[in-house]
């Protein structure tokens, strides 16, 4: 499973225009996971990390995991960010994002093609790539998309679908750290690959 995001942020600092205290490296996270762990997990892994345990082992969502279950989980994640440029907040779309995402489009091309997911999980991403996610050379078409289905909750909507005639699922949702909605989302792609991919 790879999570699609916008970018790291950072503190900024305005004498150098450089980041500063960025965010915690995926690598490092893993790298170091047990202390990470015992310190008190950062919700976004944590998350991340019960999404992916859920639909590997078809249980219910739940953040209440053991050490094992967050390193099981966090196994079978990969985490791109769109731009790696670290930025000074959440980020604005505008034309300075998608430059930066312009910029790095090549490696996050490379990095597709390296990981070959079965299941993309755009956290509010979507629109912000042109990108095929799931054959990166091949320019990106909307009749692609197979049995596409849109999930509603109060104000919130969520869209998956399969890629082409494939079982690789592409989710189009919201980041998974934004309220309550990665218990959701998560139910919502259960049920999804229990209807069309079974």
């Amino acid at each position: 499973m790879v999570f699609i995001l916008k970018e790291p942020y950072a503190d900024w600092d305005e004498k150098t225009n450089t980041p500063k205290n960025c965010d915690i490296d995926f690598f490092d996270l893993v790298r170091n996971l047990k202390s990470f762990y015992e310190d008190g997990f950062n919700k976004t892994w944590l998350k991340v990390a019960a999404i992916s345990y859920s639909i590997k082992n078809e249980t219910s969502y739940t953040e209440s995991l053991t050490y094992e279950q967050v390193e099981e989980g966090l196994s079978c994640v990969a985490w791109i960010n769109l731009s790696k440029t670290p930025w000074r907040t959440t980020t604005i779309r505008n034309k300075a994002f998608q430059k930066r995402v312009s910029i790095w489009e090549p490696v996050v091309k490379e990095q597709l093609l390296q990981l070959n997911p079965d299941i993309i999980f755009y956290g509010n991403t979507w629109d912000s790539s042109a990108l095929n996610p799931i054959e990166p050379n091949l320019e990106w078409k909307t009749s692609f998309c197979s049995n596409k289905k849109i999930y509603k909750r109060k104000r919130s909507k969520i869209y998956i679908f399969k890629y082409r005639d494939t079982k690789k699922i592409i989710l189009n949702g919201y980041h998974p750290v934004f309220g309550l909605s990665a218990k959701w989302q998560t139910e919502c792609l259960k049920k999804y690959i229990s209807k069309f991919c079974e």
